[in-house]
């Protein structure tokens, strides 16, 4: 069965890979297009026929996933694919230089809020026909790098989420694929790693166009896969981890006891 890939929910739109996504359809009408993000943006300011933002959206609350569900329902006619790019940012240092609050609010932001989206608007995926998922996960799941564990460990619960999640909703042609992403030259990383393999990190613009298209055009018995992306350098395979993505500063180190 032939089905569309252009009608498609963006969440966490305000973040730079969310918004790079955005701006490469943004100007397709062929696309509708629904955003959300936690805060305000710029994108609110781009309005259209085909377009609709809802800000002050966080997708771990019950209320505001009513909100979602309501416009989910009234903006797609059929089948409608879900890009999930909510989640906020980590910077590497060690879980004992770690607020107990940032931990919750790692694994909230990133784990609890692809629930959240999947609990509220599968009902309405079934209703519409079916849909797709897809989500962020990261290579240190595969590698368990120090440094990361409240986010590692988050991603890692997608992984495992999704692959349940595509057995279990499958026969409602609803499927979902997990991207395990290396380090993106994002405006953030540029700033946090001065000093990493940045002419072989990936481009937002290159994530943008795998997603549009390789991953959503895919048939839906395509469904429950962790695709790892890789940019193939000397340096990705000859350096470790933390050679390939130094920091400029010293604010890694332990407390002092």
């Amino acid at each position: 069965m032939k089905i569309s890939h252009k009608n498609i929910l963006i969440t966490g739109v305000s973040s730079d890979l969310g918004r790079n996504l955005f701006n490469h359809i943004r100007n397709n009408k062929a696309y509708n297009i629904l955003t959300t993000s936690r805060s305000t943006t710029e994108i609110e300011k781009c309005k259209g026929a085909n377009r609709i933002h809802l800000s002050g959206i966080d997708l771990t609350c019950e209320k505001d996933l009513k909100t979602l569900s309501h416009s989910v329902k009234n903006f797609f006619n059929d089948y409608f694919s879900i890009v999930h790019f909510a989640g906020d940012f980590w910077r590497h240092k060690p879980l004992i230089n770690t607020s107990f609050d940032e931990i919750k609010q790692m694994i909230n932001s990133h784990y609890l809020s692809m629930c959240g989206v999947a609990h509220t608007l599968t009902p309405i995926m079934i209703q519409k026909g079916g849909g797709r998922i897809v989500a962020f996960s990261c290579n240190s799941v595969g590698y368990n790098y120090p440094d990361l564990s409240p986010f590692t460990s988050a991603k890692a619960a997608i992984e495992s989420f999704l692959k349940c999640y595509s057995n279990e909703y499958s026969p409602y042609n609803i499927s979902s694929t997990i991207l395990a992403l290396p380090t993106i030259k994002t405006n953030k990383v540029l700033i946090e790693k001065t000093e990493g393999d940045i002419e072989n990190y990936i481009e937002p613009d290159e994530l943008s166009e795998i997603v549009l298209n390789e991953i959503l055009p895919q048939n839906r018995f395509v469904t429950g896969n962790i695709i790892r992306i890789i940019k193939h350098s000397n340096s990705f395979y000859n350096n470790g981890y933390f050679e390939r993505n130094r920091r400029s500063d010293e604010s890694l180190k332990i407390l002092p006891k």
